[in-house]
């Protein structure tokens, strides 16, 4: 049970060293739904897992076939925390495929609507 949290806490992050566009993308699949489940899924398959390798510690193992049941479920438990918890924290961060390229497009139409041009950094030019 344990070293399910221990599992569930370390899972890596994708990273986004290799992205052609960088950290910055807009097309890196950072997140959503999608993968949301994929995590709930799999740490609930990971738990399955855990408790399929327990068996082998009892003299008649079918007599504890709950084990495998009890590890899914705390995989799931624990998937769900883990992805909710990310959500939650990082809200931006982890959905950012679906949710900031929404919200660019819709600033991008309302500054346009208003005559304005995009925002552009400011630059100063020093002359001696």
């Amino acid at each position: 049970m344990i070293f399910t949290f221990v599992v569930a806490a370390g899972l890596p992050e994708a990273s986004l060293a290799q992205a052609p566009g960088g950290a910055n993308s807009q097309k890196s699949s950072s997140g959503g739904p999608k993968k949301q489940l994929g995590i709930i899924v799999f740490s609930g398959v990971a738990g399955g897992l855990l408790g399929l390798s327990t068996l082998s510690f009892y003299g008649r193992p079918q007599d504890k076939l709950a084990n495998i049941a009890i590890g899914f479920a705390l995989g799931i438990i624990t998937g769900a925390v883990y992805t909710t918890y990310k959500a939650a924290s990082a809200p931006r961060e982890f959905y950012r495929n679906s949710l900031l390229e929404d919200e660019q497009a819709r600033d991008r139409e309302l500054r346009y609507a208003h005559g304005s041009s995009p925002i552009k950094a400011n630059m100063t030019v020093f002359s001696f």
